[in-house]
């Protein structure tokens, strides 16, 4: 189950375009993610999506450590992105994803600021 993260962080999040269509095939719409004390539904999820593509230039997700329990994947990883200002931030991210029929249903997520301007702290809970 692990591929379907990496192809997630691949199809949805380094992708510069916004595609519903990829979100629909890896994500149900039960999905619910806990993220820095906020927690988004599906709807509020796709929001999101949309303001990193409104707000990102460039990203690269890299993997440092994943575990998979049943149909559990946790990811310690690192995001780097380029904004379109033309400044960059990195955010370390734990996260543990959730996988029933093939789709994420779950994320809970802790995100940190390790490099970048601390107005972008939240960015992996904008809306």
């Amino acid at each position: 189950m692990k591929h379907i993260i990496q192809e997630v962080f691949s199809t949805i999040l380094e992708n510069p375009v916004f595609d519903l269509s990829c979100i629909e095939k890896y994500f149900s719409k039960d999905y619910i993610q806990f993220v820095d004390h906020h927690q988004l539904n599906y709807d509020e999820f796709i929001l999101h999506i949309k303001k990193l593509k409104e707000k990102v230039a460039e990203q690269k997700i890299e993997i440092l450590n994943s575990a998979e329990n049943g149909n559990i994947i946790f990811t310690h990883h690192l995001a780097k992105s380029v904004l379109k200002d033309g400044s960059t931030v990195l955010h370390k991210v734990l996260a543990e994803f959730t996988i029933e029929d093939e789709k994420i249903v779950k994320c809970d997520e802790l995100t940190l600021l390790v490099e970048g301007n601390h107005t972008e702290k939240n960015l992996g809970s904008e809306m």
